[in-house]
């Protein structure tokens, strides 16, 4: 029985693109939930925090993403 070595290729780039996507839909959530929550209560303050929380999950990942970006580009010019 041979053993295999599996090397993950993924680049931080391509890693932190899909954390990003998976960020953008929470934020796609949160909002959704602040709209209804609006449209139950009546209250902005849901709108807000539906926002605002999706905020939450993706400002930390678009920064990652750019992060990942700029040291992808630097080691290539390299």
């Amino acid at each position: 029985m041979r053993g295999a070595i599996v090397i993950n290729e993924s680049s931080p780039k391509k890693v932190a693109a899909r954390k990003l996507l998976f960020a953008v839909f929470l934020e796609g959530v949160s909002v959704i939930a602040g709209i209804l929550a609006y449209a139950l209560t009546g209250s902005w303050l849901w709108l807000a925090i539906g926002v605002l929380g999706g905020l939450g999950f993706a400002l930390p990942a678009i920064i990652v993403f750019v992060r990942a970006s700029m040291e992808e580009r630097n080691s290539a010019s390299r």
